[in-house]
């Protein structure tokens, strides 16, 4: 097992709990680093398949850090289609939303996973919801859902992909 405590992520990780005037506690450095080595939302599993397997964390722990740093205004729990909660930091999310400004995508319920539909601009601004007074809206996102290519002509016996991504913008 490698060192982690030297890694980048682990040592932005330490500046940004102390920046915050927080108690610096070892699951709370790994799972930040976690989440800062990784661009892409985990999974409460999927952070603890990335921490030491030394079992120094356990779930529960893990649970309320990924809990404290939503608190904290340092990360985000969105619920997936699978209705799975998936943590990401807040930096991650903007930069995604950045890239996606004006980019809609198409859901296949079938298999899950979510592809971008190049070329193709978010609604007008005239088909933008009416919003109660002091609301203002920042992007708006399009997901179309349905059944993909793939699965339209896969047969009843092929197993379904497992909710990948193929966005790459």
């Amino acid at each position: 097992m490698t060192d982690t405590s030297q890694s980048p992520a682990f040592q932005a990780a330490e500046e940004r709990l102390r920046a915050l005037g927080a108690r610096v506690t070892q699951p709370r450095l790994s799972i930040l680093a976690c989440l800062i080595d990784t661009g892409v939302p985990l999974t409460h599993q999927a952070v603890i398949d990335r921490l030491p397997a030394d079992g120094a964390i356990d779930r529960v722990t893990v649970y309320r850090v990924l809990d404290w740093l939503v608190e904290q205004g340092m990360a985000q729990k969105r619920a997936g289609n699978d209705r799975v909660f998936r943590f990401s930091l807040i930096e991650h999310e903007a930069a995604r939303a950045e890239v996606h400004r004006q980019h809609n995508h198409f859901h296949c319920s079938r298999c899950d996973r979510t592809f971008c539909l190049e070329g193709q601009s978010a609604p007008a601004p005239q088909a933008a919801p009416d919003l109660p007074s002091g609301f203002a809206i920042e992007h708006i996102e399009l997901t179309v859902n349905g059944v993909c290519a793939e699965c339209g002509t896969r047969t009843a016996s092929a197993p379904p992909s497992s909710g990948e991504t193929t966005c790459q913008n």
